[in-house]
């Protein structure tokens, strides 16, 4: 191979991982319309946001905890959790807790109202995800699972 067909071939590759850069992207935004389509059909439904909804799973799964855990839990930064918070309290779904020897410290706790709420909602966004990951093999679930946490690595670094 010379010199030419040595800069031709870098330049075809190039070419390539552009395409491949640009369908990734592509795919990304349908991901994000149909994350975007969920939650305004969870907001006419059940009158609760997306962070509302998995704010309100983390703290039914793991039990109380700390603004600052919930926060690192769900990756949302405390001044948005502090709202979404605010706004399932006043809907009676979760309650502030003090700790009883640093008053400073809040728990954040589920109430009967929001276990509830999860019990009965069957067809949120993970639990579909779950059945339609059904009809994939388990290699095929680990390898998107695998791909996901590569392309979330990936973009950390933009």
């Amino acid at each position: 191979m010379n010199s030419n067909d040595s800069s031709q071939f870098e330049k075809n590759v190039d070419i390539q991982s552009e395409k491949r850069a640009k369908r990734i992207i592509l795919a990304l935004r349908k991901i994000m319309q149909h994350m975007d389509n969920h939650s305004i059909r969870l907001n006419k439904c059940y009158g609760l946001t997306v962070p509302q909804i998995i704010c309100l799973y983390e703290i039914y799964e793991k039990g109380a905890m700390s603004l600052s855990l919930l926060s690192k839990n769900v990756f949302l930064s405390m001044s948005t959790l502090v709202g979404v918070i605010d706004r399932l309290e006043e809907k009676g779904f979760v309650q502030r807790i003090r700790d009883i020897k640093d008053r400073r410290i809040i728990f954040i706790n589920i109430t009967d109202k929001g276990m509830e709420f999860v019990c009965s909602s069957p067809y949120l966004l993970h639990n579909r995800l779950n059945d339609n990951l059904q009809d994939l093999t388990e290699i095929e679930q680990i390898n998107l699972a695998n791909s996901v946490d590569i392309l979330v690595h990936v973009l950390k670094e933009l």
